[in-house]
């Protein structure tokens, strides 16, 4: 199912009464640039299904004024996230405040049936726990971060296992089911909460590797993908490549050529396995070896200039199919004044110099990240005004 807008301009008030808390009609429709008569009527129907309600204030002129506001527990969303070893569970309202959460061990050794119906069952206990009725759950998220994809999903999750993920979660709540990898729910929500960055690119690098598309707010499938669905994080950054990936079944792929277990075997490797290297790298975390490449040691240097080239050769090939204003980088690394000037160079050296005008390094922020998964249904269903039925209290 299209889960696009069903009307804009309910789309575009929602999303501005929550950026500013809440607003007058007057102001309301001069940010979403409609008539006040379309705003007024647009108004009417969501507060007559209890969407937005009015709250009422006097200004610094001592008069009543009504400001719109969003009731952000009509709804409530789940968000599930699928960890290495464990998954989480949460309640959230629509403001995507966490209200109630569970965790639990994922220690089904590959049983996918008995995995399915302990999800479902910390689901369904979550919510009557917070006393939530499942009509008033308006969809589930299901976000799989990247350690679970490469360690436990080829044993747990057949590709064709997401669908009946889906449709066995949908037979229990009236919402719909959406499942993500991590780094494309990371990106739509990054599109929401900085709506300045409409068409863009994020690439993340670090302990969590992966990369998204976003276009007009909305997340792309990837143009160029063997695994659709986990995103551009295997794109064949290098064709001649013997690195074999177990997930996307193909020699030379981004995630495998960046990823730090290989970094460091193909650093022991060049140096014949020496006792004092194997020593050195034998506990490194990536922190470290950055700081390595830093302080101008020539094997980390060397390692990292490899890495960039493979960003940059995935970042150019992204540029040319698609319409892109910016790239977003996320992650450690990026914060080093060493790796951006390598990056840069190779951006330049494969005559794309516009592309490095277009890098913007992201502040680390500090978050849940099962806030990904909530967010989903509340994207998709809440502000694109996407409900099954007609609302009903």
């Amino acid at each position: 199912m299209d889960f696009k807008s069903q009307n804009k301009n309910i789309t575009n008030l929602l999303k501005f009464i929550n950026q500013c808390g809440g607003s007058n009609k007057l102001e309301i429709a001069e940010n979403i640039m409609v008539s006040p008569a379309a705003l007024t009527k647009i108004s009417k129907k969501l507060l007559g299904d209890n969407i937005l309600v009015e709250k009422k204030y006097i200004d610094e002129n001592n008069r009543k004024k009504n400001l719109l506001v969003i009731n952000y527990e009509r709804f409530y969303s789940m968000g599930v996230l699928i960890e290495e070893n464990f998954t989480k569970v949460i309640l959230t309202n629509l403001k995507n405040n966490i209200l109630g959460e569970l965790k639990f061990q994922n220690n089904y050794n590959g049983d996918f049936d008995e995995y399915l119906k302990a999800l479902i069952g910390f689901i369904e206990k979550l919510a009557k726990e917070n006393k939530v009725l499942s009509e008033k759950i308006l969809g589930v998220g299901v976000v799989v971060t990247n350690e679970f994809i490469v360690k436990k999903s080829l044993d747990l999750f057949k590709e064709d296992r997401f669908l009946t993920l889906k449709k066995s979660i949908m037979n229990k709540f009236s919402g719909y089911v959406f499942v993500e990898t991590e780094i494309r729910a990371e990106a739509l929500s990054q599109a929401f909460l900085a709506p300045e960055y409409k068409d863009f690119f994020l690439v993340k690098y670090g302990e969590k590797r992966g990369s998204a598309i976003i276009i007009d707010n909305k997340l792309v499938n990837p143009a160029i993908s063997h695994y659709r669905s986990m995103g551009t994080r295997h794109f064949i950054v290098e064709p001649n490549s013997d690195i074999y990936c177990e997930v996307c079944k193909k020699k030379g792929c981004f995630d495998t050529m960046v990823s730090p277990k290989n970094i460091f075997e193909e650093i022991l490797k060049e140096n014949n396995y020496s006792t004092r290297i194997v020593d050195m790298y034998k506990n490194m975390s990536f922190e470290e070896f950055i700081k390595r490449a830093e302080s101008g040691e020539v094997i980390e240097c060397k390692a990292l200039r490899k890495v960039a080239r493979y960003i940059a050769i995935l970042m150019i090939n992204h540029n040319n199919l698609l319409p892109l204003d910016t790239f977003l980088l996320s992650g450690r690394v990026f914060k080093s004044s060493l790796f951006l000037s390598y990056l840069k160079m190779y951006l330049q050296e494969f005559q794309l110099g516009e592309v490095h005008e277009k890098l913007i390094v992201l502040d680390r922020h500090v978050f849940r990240e099962e806030l990904v998964a909530s967010f989903l249904p509340i994207n998709y269903i809440f502000y694109n005004y996407h409900f099954r039925d007609n609302l009903e209290e």
